[in-house]
């Protein structure tokens, strides 16, 4: 999967696009303070299964989802399985 067509699949599941990154991440962010990175290695050709991760800055919570959900998904995702970034792997 390639870079751009994370970001048109971010954009299409309503995520805001933040380029100050490129060639490293690609960031989708709304207006709430939630996120969803992905890395460099997500868009290698070999990869099939790109893993994507959502953080919620404010509550300090991060969760690796394999699809691309929406902001609203990712928020109650982030709630039922987030973990602090204190708690590690």
């Amino acid at each position: 999967m390639s870079s751009e067509e994370i970001e048109n699949r971010f954009v299409h599941a309503g995520w805001h696009l933040d380029g100050g990154f490129a060639g490293y991440l690609v960031i989708g962010y709304d207006q709430d303070g939630i996120s969803i990175l992905a890395r460099q290695e997500a868009w290698r050709a070999d990869e099939e299964d790109p893993v994507f991760e959502l953080i919620d800055h404010e509550s300090d919570l991060a969760y690796g989802v394999w699809e691309i959900p929406t902001p609203e998904e990712a928020r109650e995702l982030l709630r039922e399985h987030g973990r602090s970034s204190e708690e590690g792997d």
